[in-house]
């Protein structure tokens, strides 16, 4: 049987991308160029691959066995192209997705090394909260998170601990009195959202004390938002504390409550299984595993 490559390799991103709208993107085609080339190659082989009975995508039993065989035969195919660019010193482009703040305090700050040393590889920075899908994608082709994924095309490789701190500054401290917890009910918290839940690793280490309030919640996306309010006494920050060092140490912002045992975050970098080993993967990740937060 002679199968059209290029309507398994369809067959194939669309596996990948979950939706005929994802598929075309990648491919640069339409969407009615994408399903008709699934439906011939469904006609070629005699049997459906896409299960259309649903809302959700999803692939046939059959489709699911065809779609991890051309992994394997595309991988290899990636891998020796790859093989053969760096061979001939020809340039590898990566993507590198993080948080904004870590990205750009921590990973972009530090990669110059790596880029001189490896003049070949190209690489360019997603910073944006939302990773994972981009990634399983192959939009993204290594994550730096402090969100914990699970996935099993996934290796996750546990990078460093990432400790919070409560901020604010000199004045605003005075200003409001504030020496216990208790005092933040006459201070204005800064926040991702309004519920909160972006102070959970400093209220749950509370154990539920009832004195934990405030007057009132200001929402800021971003940490360095953040910070900046925080340093124009807008009110009590909830940040990384990395990425305040130097205003801590030149009296620009206090850290509050320092005893307090505050949860931390786990950051973690994530890549595909098949990309583990290949270069210059494993190069990168250790130059990732050398940056210093400072």
């Amino acid at each position: 049987m002679q199968v059209d490559l290029n309507k398994l390799k369809t067959f194939y991103t669309l596996a990948q991308a979950e939706s005929y709208t994802g598929c075309a993107q990648r491919l640069c085609l339409t969407q009615s160029a994408v399903s008709h080339a699934i439906k011939k190659l469904e006609a070629d082989l005699g049997y459906d691959l896409v299960d259309r009975a649903g809302r959700k995508f999803r692939l046939t039993r059959e489709g699911e066995f065809l779609f991890q065989q051309c992994a394997g035969i595309f991988d290899r195919i990636d891998d020796t192209l790859d093989a053969l660019a760096a061979g001939k010193g020809h340039r590898i482009s990566l993507t590198l997705g993080a948080p904004a703040e870590f990205g750009s305090s921590v990973l972009i700050k530090g990669m110059a090394p790596f880029l001189n040393k490896h003049p070949h590889v190209h690489v360019d920075f997603f910073l944006d909260p939302y990773l994972l899908a981009p990634l399983l994608s192959d939009d993204l082709d290594i994550i730096v998170d402090c969100i914990p994924h699970v996935h099993e095309t996934l290796v996750c490789l546990p990078l460093m601990r990432e400790e919070y701190g409560v901020i604010a500054s000199p004045s605003y401290v005075a200003d409001h009195r504030i020496q216990t917890i208790a005092d933040l009910s006459r201070c204005r918290l800064l926040s991702f959202d309004k519920d909160l839940l972006w102070w959970k690793n400093f209220i749950n280490a509370l154990a539920g004390q009832a004195d934990f309030g405030c007057d009132g919640v200001i929402r800021i996306s971003s940490v360095r938002g953040i910070i900046n309010a925080a340093l124009a006494s807008m009110g009590v920050g909830f940040v990384p504390r990395y990425t305040v060092l130097k205003e801590l140490e030149n009296g620009q912002l206090m850290e509050l409550f320092p005893d307090t045992e505050v949860l931390n975050d786990q950051i973690n970098i994530y890549l595909k299984k098949r990309n583990f080993e290949k270069p210059p993967f494993p190069d990168l990740i250790r130059h990732i595993q050398s940056l210093q937060l400072h």
